[in-house]
């Protein structure tokens, strides 16, 4: 992936995960359902982040990212 492709996923993973964060504080009535699941988006928008940033730090530096065991 090119480093623009993965600047703009690291926005959309931070924009997700501040949509869901932002829908998890809002006020709601007892009883009141929300429109959609916040806390399997707002880890999605985590993940989506955390990974971009990795491969990003990946891209800027030259070095390829290894596991524990060097792999």
């Amino acid at each position: 992936m090119s480093l623009g492709w993965t600047a703009g996923l690291l926005v959309l993973g931070l924009a997700l995960a501040a949509i869901a964060r932002w829908q998890e504080t809002r006020p709601r009535e007892f009883g009141e359902v929300r429109w959609f699941p916040v806390l399997p988006v707002m880890a999605v928008g985590v993940l989506l982040s955390v990974l971009a940033a990795a491969h990003l730090v990946s891209l800027l530096t030259g070095a390829p990212l290894k596991g524990r065991y060097g792999l």
